[in-house]
Formats: C-alpha cells, structure tokens, sequence
C-alpha cells in the first residue's frame, strides 16, 4: 500500500470519527435531534445537496470544477414540470426528458473547457447564468406548480416506511460512482489527466473526450438532484438551492478532494454530506437561523481551506490556470 493511499484511509478514518462525535454531541446537545420525525426528516433533506456533491467531485478530481450544478439541476427540473404540466398523457417522458438536458448541460460545460480551452471555474460560472436565464425565461419568474400527485408520492415515498427513496437514490448513485472512478478506465484517466494534464496527454489519454463525459456525468447527476427537488416541493423555479453552491464545494474540501485534480474519494464526500446534514439540522434544532448557518458554512470552508494551505496544499488558485493545448 503506497503512502497516498495511506494518507486517504488515514483521512477517512478521521473524518468518520469526526461524524460520529458531531452526532454525539448534537444528539446530547438537543433532545429533538434523535427523535424519529428529525432522522426522518434528515433522510429526505441531504439528498438533495449530496447528489450535487457527488456531481461536482469528478470535475475536481479533473483538476476544474463545476458552478453550475445548481442552475442544471433547476432547468432539468423546469423541463421535466413543463411537460408535466403541459401534456399530461406523456408525462413518462419528463423524467428521461430531464437527465437529457441535464446532460447536455453538462456536455456543454466540457466542450468549453476541451475545445474553447475556458478555465473551468470561469467556463460554469457563465453557463451558472446562462442555464438559469433559461430556467426564468421558461418560467417567466413563478414557480411552476400542480405537478402530478403520483410524481410527488414518488419523491416523498418510503421503503417499509423506514428507508426514504430519495436516500435510496443518493447511495446508489454513490456507489455506481464510486465504481466508475475506482473501477473502471474512465476513473483512472481521469486522475491521471488530474494529476497530470501533461503526462496524461504523452500517455495517449484524449483529454478532449475525457473532459466532455465527465461534465456530462456530472449534468446527469445534477439533474437527477433537481427531479428529487421537484418531487419534494412540489414545484420548479430556477433559483431554488441557491445556497446549495456554497455547500456542495464545502462538501468536497471537507471530503479531501484536491482543488488542484487528481484526489478525492466518493467514500469522503459521503461522510461529508452526513457531517454537515448533522450540523445543518443541530443548529436548526438549536434555534439557529438560516442565516447563522450560511455564516457557519462559510466560515468553515475558510477554516478548511486554510488549514490544507498551511499544510502545503493547492489553493483554488490553480483553477485560474489554463493547460496546455492538446497535441
């Protein structure tokens, strides 16, 4: 076992301790924290942002990033409820509907980056916008609302009453990611390409294909979250999780992932997510605002990043920096 790979179970280790004395603490901290309404409650809330985290770690582990996630995930969830709406006979398609322009979202992130040589953070903070004027120009500013009472259902169902459907979801999009990247060609590449752009190219990996079926991935995986959005509140608007952007890449600092490419672990950004649900729903527990929490969050990814600079790592810096182009 090489020493990285010593430093990540290392990590991972540290980070599930820390889970687990979060959730002591706030168990002790609040009474209302372990009743069965609140877990409940947890297992259909962190979904949500946790698929968004998922779909931001390949990007990262790129070496670029994603800002766009959340505008993605609002326009697959507008189209989906604009077909809904619109014909309900062939409301079936919506959800297929959806992932493909989510999709699409994605593909069209990587074609920036690959081809138009944008750096990634600059490249999705454009599409960010882009994809959410699209989202109110369909919408014209209301939220859509009335979707069908079994779509709803669907995203509000429990299995056996205890396992909430959504949460179903979140692992086994984890876990399918967990293999591609572990398993699979396309994740070795991709942490090669991370790690390395230049070797990577020298190696044969075509980075231009790479790039474009991971920002795919990722649209997919964000489109995914905004149906499970949709499905819980029952309407689709394009500025719903807007504090989610914040969170998802809090997430992945916190999980280990290097800003720099080439690191970060499915394993790590599971933990994460559950870390910071326990935290989200102690502090709401504990008669903290929303706006308490949003200052938490921020300050705490301050705290993380500084702490790796002061350990030697890559700041966010280096998602500035443009590759070389492709011979």
């Amino acid at each position: 076992m090489n020493a990285r790979q010593d430093t990540t179970n290392s990590y991972l280790k540290s980070l599930a301790v820390l889970t687990v004395l979060i959730f002591a603490v706030l168990a002790v901290a609040s009474p209302s924290f372990l009743t069965a309404t609140n877990l409940n409650s947890m297992g259909f809330q962190f979904p949500e942002f946790g698929l968004l985290a998922l779909a931001v770690l390949p990007t990262m582990i790129s070496g670029g990033i994603d800002l766009s996630v959340v505008a993605t995930a609002n326009l697959a969830a507008i189209t989906a409820a604009v077909i809904m709406k619109a014909a309900p006979e062939l409301a079936w398609l919506a959800i297929p509907a959806a992932l493909a322009v989510g999709t699409a979202c994605g593909a069209f992130n990587g074609f920036l980056i690959a081809y138009l040589r944008l750096p990634p953070i600059l490249a999705t903070l454009g599409t960010m916008q882009l994809f959410a004027g699209f989202g109110i120009a369909i919408t014209r500013g209301p939220a859509i609302t009335g979707l069908p009472d079994w779509y709803t259902a669907f995203g509000n169902w429990s299995i056996g009453g205890i396992l909430p459907l959504p949460l179903l979801l979140f692992a086994l999009v984890a876990l399918a990611l967990s293999v591609l990247l572990r398993r699979t060609p396309v994740g070795l590449r991709l942490r090669l390409f991370g790690a390395n752009p230049v070797a990577a190219r020298f190696a044969g990996i075509r980075e231009r294909g790479l790039l474009i079926r991971i920002y795919a991935i990722t649209g997919f995986i964000a489109a995914l979250a905004g149906l499970v959005v949709l499905a819980r509140v029952n309407s689709a608007n394009a500025d719903y999780g807007s504090s989610y952007l914040l969170l998802v890449i809090l997430i992945n600092i916190l999980a280990g992932v290097s800003p720099a490419g080439g690191f970060g672990t499915v394993a790590g950004v599971v933990l994460a997510v559950i870390s910071l649900q326990f935290i989200s729903s102690g502090l709401n527990s504990l008669s903290f605002s929303a706006f308490s929490r949003d200052l938490f969050f921020g300050g705490l990814l301050v705290a993380v990043m500084s702490l790796r600079a002061a350990a030697g790592s890559v700041g966010f810096a280096t998602l500035f920096q443009r590759k070389a182009k492709p011979s």
